[in-house]
C-alpha cells in the first residue's frame, strides 16, 4: 500500500513538541521566569562561546528560510508550478500580515521589559527594551516551519523543523532576550500565520481570474 502523508495535526505536534518542551522544560526546572532569567544569565558569564554561536544562530536562522523560501520560488518559475508560486504568494502576505504588523503591534500594546532589563510592564511603548512578547523570532520561524511540515510526505521533515524551531526558542530564552511565555506566544502567533499561508495558498490556487492573470504575467501557457 502506498504511504500517506501524515495527518496536518500530527505534522503539527511534530513540528512544536520541541519549542514547547524548551519552554516548558525552563518553567518546570526553573519555576518562575525571573529564576529562568537568572540562570541564564550566569550561564552566559561561564559559556561564552556556547552564547556566540546561539548568538550567530539566532542571528541568521530565520534569514536561512529565506532562502528555502527563494530556492521554492525559483523552482516554480522553473517548473511552471501553480501551487509553488502560490505557496510562496502566500508565505509573503503572511509573512507581512503577522511577523510584520501582528507582532510588532503586541509588542508594542503589551510592552513587556526583556530579561535583560527587566521592570514592569509599560503598555503602547515604542522603546525596544519593552518588547519582550511575543517573540518575533519565534512567530517568524512558526510560520515559515509550518507550511512546509504540512506538505511533508513524511514525519522526519516536520521533525528537522522543530528542532531547528526548538533552538530558536532556545537561542532567544538563552540569550536572555526573551521569557519562556514569549516563546509560547510567538509560537501561537507563528501558528496562525502558517494557517493563514495554507488558506491564502489554497484561495490562490483556485482563483480563476488569478490564475489567469499569473499565467498571462508570467508567459505561462494555460
Amino acid at each position: 500500500m502506498p504511504r500517506t502523508a501524515p495527518a496536518p495535526l500530527t505534522a503539527t505536534a511534530v513540528l512544536s513538541l520541541p519549542l514547547l518542551l524548551v519552554a516548558g522544560g525552563c518553567l518546570a526546572l526553573w519555576g518562575t521566569e525571573a529564576a529562568v532569567a537568572a540562570h541564564f544569565a550566569l550561564w552566559r558569564a561561564e559559556h561564552q562561546t556556547a552564547t556566540r554561536l546561539l548568538t550567530y544562530y539566532t542571528d541568521f536562522g530565520n534569514l536561512a528560510f529565506y532562502l528555502v523560501y527563494a530556492g521554492i520560488l525559483v523552482q516554480a518559475l522553473r517548473q511552471r508550478s501553480k501551487d509553488r508560486l502560490c505557496l510562496v504568494l502566500a508565505y509573503l502576505g503572511a509573512q507581512l500580515l503577522i511577523s510584520l504588523l501582528a507582532a510588532r503591534v503586541l509588542k508594542i500594546a503589551i510592552g513587556r521589559p526583556r530579561p535583560l532589563v527587566g521592570g514592569s510592564l509599560l503598555p503602547f511603548t515604542l522603546e525596544p527594551s519593552q518588547h519582550s512578547m511575543p517573540s518575533g523570532h519565534s512567530t517568524e520561524m512558526t510560520l515559515q516551519t509550518l507550511p512546509l511540515a504540512l506538505r511533508a510526505q513524511n514525519l522526519l521533515p516536520p521533525l528537522l523543523l522543530g528542532l531547528a524551531l526548538g533552538l530558536m526558542a532556545f537561542s532567544r530564552i538563552a540569550l536572555g532576550w526573551h521569557h519562556p511565555t514569549d516563546v509560547l506566544a510567538g509560537w501561537a502567533l507563528g501558528l496562525l500565520g502558517g494557517l493563514l499561508v495554507q488558506r491564502f495558498a489554497q484561495a490562490l490556487m483556485h482563483n480563476p481570474r488569478l490564475s489567469h492573470k499569473l499565467r498571462h504575467k508570467l508567459g505561462w501557457n494555460a
